[in-house]
């Protein structure tokens, strides 16, 4: 017996799409056991274990799916429970993404694949999966590109509204939203990390879908919230406040959730179960955030004018992350994401603290007057590298 909605689920217009879309959507990169296993194996456990998670999600309310060609048996498994899951199809939404490629061939090859292992003739909403930067931008959007590929396959009735989604730093992010040739965007943008503000602002301007990617993990680590944290939030869970935060803009249409498991459905039920979102305690707890946070960090405007800097350091992302660890003991999320980051990485570009030679050719950009390097070095010190090169 799976868990059935107490009363129907939100549901939001998911901007020039034109599609009705819950404001949970089910996120499938670790929903299942053994995500990463070969291709070739489907284990019982695993298929079953889909079975409860979708099944749990559907009877929620939830009416997307989201997908993606890298994430391991994800399609296959999808395909595999449909055919056993009460609901109509028309009643639910699939997307799925893949990287854009240099083959036009390569591109259509990797759209009839996901149909294929989805089992379907068409496909609601595919994106072009982590536009991060300038070279896969490129790919996706210069003549004869990745992009104009989709939109050949959307006129053949393969795949319905055309999207993007994006790691990249925000200038990169704005310049390919402005592109304006995108139905909708999948973006970071959370109460810990609000940088992307401006993102959000055009996409809702040129009336684009948005999409938040794991408002939860991405979002603060909030699953394993410290309890400095957990303190500093109550009576909600930091997943509560954080979620609540988001849905209470009207900019913002869905979240992506990833259920490991079935009974992971309950934490975030409990977001939905008061109206409005944002009232005295969310306020409350606002107020209490902002004021543990207050530092010279928090000075820090995230304007980015201090970039670029000439050892390729995210200084924006360091003292935010270092805020995060000193306000309010996000240690393990800091380090999480800082273990990350590497200047030639796709998904966490950047460089670490430790890189800073105290060049000081950020100082004068500073309109905060920052001493930004001696935040680098104290950074440094608090979080030294666990996997040293």
């Amino acid at each position: 017996m799976f868990l059935q909605s107490a009363a129907p689920m939100e549901k939001r217009l998911f901007g020039r799409t034109g599609l009705p879309i819950s404001v949970f959507t089910l996120g499938t990169m670790r929903f299942l056991h053994g995500w990463d296993e070969p291709h070739d194996s489907l284990p019982d456990d695993s298929l079953q274990n889909a079975h409860e998670v979708i099944s749990t999600a559907l009877s929620a309310g939830i009416n997307l799916i989201e997908t993606a060609r890298g994430y391991g048996k994800s399609e296959r498994l999808i395909g595999q429970v449909l055919p056993r899951i009460p609901q109509a199809r028309n009643v639910f939404r699939l997307m799925s993404k893949a990287p854009p490629l240099e083959s036009p061939r390569a591109m259509r090859q990797a759209v009839e694949e996901s149909l294929t292992f989805l089992g379907v003739s068409r496909l609601d909403l595919f994106a072009l999966h982590g536009l991060n930067n300038p070279e896969r931008c490129h790919l996706a959007l210069r003549r004869g590109g990745s992009l104009e590929v989709l939109e050949k396959l959307r006129a053949e009735g393969l795949i319905g509204a055309i999207g993007f989604s994006s790691h990249a730093p925000l200038p990169l992010l704005l310049q390919t939203i402005a592109s304006n040739r995108f139905d909708f965007v999948n973006l970071h943008y959370y109460y810990f990390r609000p940088g992307n503000r401006a993102a959000v602002d055009l996409a809702n301007a040129l009336n684009m879908g948005l999409f938040i990617i794991s408002p939860n993990d991405k979002g603060g680590s909030l699953y394993d919230a410290p309890q400095e944290l957990v303190r500093r939030t109550a009576p909600l869970h930091p997943v509560h406040f954080n979620e609540r935060w988001l849905l209470s803009q009207p900019t913002v249409h869905t979240l992506s959730i990833g259920l490991s498991e079935a009974g992971h459905w309950d934490i975030h039920r409990q977001s939905l179960e008061t109206s409005p979102y944002w009232g005295e305690t969310e306020r409350d707890i606002h107020l209490r955030l902002q004021q543990a946070m207050r530092s010279p960090l928090d000075r820090c405007p995230t304007c980015r004018q201090c970039l670029p800097c000439p050892e390729a350091i995210e200084i924006p992302e360091m003292l935010r992350l270092f805020t995060l660890a000193t306000s309010l003991g996000m240690d393990f999320h800091t380090r999480y994401r800082y273990e990350m980051m590497s200047p030639g990485d796709n998904w966490m570009p950047g460089n670490r603290a430790e890189a800073c030679t105290r060049c000081n050719d950020c100082l004068p950009r500073c309109p905060q007057q920052l001493d930004i390097p001696a935040w680098m070095q104290q950074f440094a010190k608090q979080f030294p590298r666990s996997n040293p090169p």
